[in-house]
């Protein structure tokens, strides 16, 4: 989890549970006039966004600095696409509205947005030293208990050579974070490139091996076909001269025992008249 991340979590749970706390800060109450209400609680947003650029801008550790600076520009982008729209809707609306109030709210509303575009964020250019800074003040009577008196007229002034973001020269200029940052990421970048040249060329040779292997599977698979070929032929020249072994085995066996038997015969035959010989003298 980022710095940044950890920033908005924790102003939302702290806004989440804000109505949970004893000591709440005194807001001013609610006037007839919706403009003035919104206009009023975003000159205090921007107001705070001004505070926040500038301990933005005493931070020591650049990597924190890059960080509280994108949340800055998420920031200033909310306050440009939802509350300046928000507040050009109000512009005719409230009561007694003459052309020369809408005009006059008109170029608030464009102040509004030149003093957000002016807050220093890191990516536009920083303010230089010596010069008058511009500065966004709320200029209302307000009485002790901070409501705004009926009558009275908010109105944000912008003074200094910095009042339009056009006239500063070093407004689209890169700064020395911004630098710095392009800088790492081109070298990460080249540092990416090189890994994944190095990656498809082993995936290359990968696929070589693969192709490779392939090609003597194929060829093996036709030299195990060929052997079980012959296998099975030389199988059966096998069964077939075990049949013929076999066949001759037989006979001689055969042939073996009818000699046999002749030869017991003949000595039985000789026994027999050699006993007759002797029992007739």
């Amino acid at each position: 989890m980022s710095l940044a991340d950890i920033v908005s979590r924790t102003e939302v749970i702290a806004k989440k549970y804000e109505k949970f706390t004893g000591d709440k800060p005194d807001r001013p109450e609610k006037s007839n006039d919706p403009f003035t209400d919104e206009y009023t609680d975003l000159v205090e947003r921007i107001n705070g966004l001004t505070l926040k650029a500038d301990e933005i801008a005493a931070e020591k550790n650049r990597a924190t600095k890059a960080a509280l600076n994108a949340e800055l520009r998420r920031s200033k982008a909310a306050l440009l696409e939802t509350d300046v729209p928000k507040l050009e809707k109000l512009i005719r609306k409230g009561k007694n509205v003459t052309k020369t109030v809408i005009d006059d709210r008109m170029a608030k509303v464009k102040q509004v947005r030149d003093g957000i575009a002016e807050i220093p964020d890191g990516v536009h250019g920083p303010r230089k030293p010596g010069r008058a800074l511009t500065q966004i003040c709320l200029m209302v009577q307000l009485g002790g208990t901070g409501r705004i008196p009926a009558g009275a007229t908010a109105t944000i002034e912008l003074s200094g050579p910095d009042a339009r973001v056009t006239n500063n020269p070093g407004y689209y200029q890169h700064s020395a974070e911004s630098k710095a940052l392009a800088n790492d990421w081109q070298v990460a970048k080249k540092k990416q490139d090189l890994h994944l040249d190095n990656i498809e060329k082993g995936l290359s040779t990968l696929k070589g091996i693969g192709e490779a292997m392939g090609e003597t599977l194929k060829t093996q698979d036709v030299l195990i076909d060929t052997i079980d070929t012959k296998m099975d032929n030389v199988t059966k020249e096998l069964k077939t001269n075990n049949m013929k072994l076999k066949g001759l085995v037989e006979s001689m066996r055969s042939k073996r025992n009818f000699c046999i038997d002749i030869t017991l015969i003949c000595v039985l035959l000789a026994l027999g008249l050699y006993l007759y010989m002797m029992f007739k003298k």
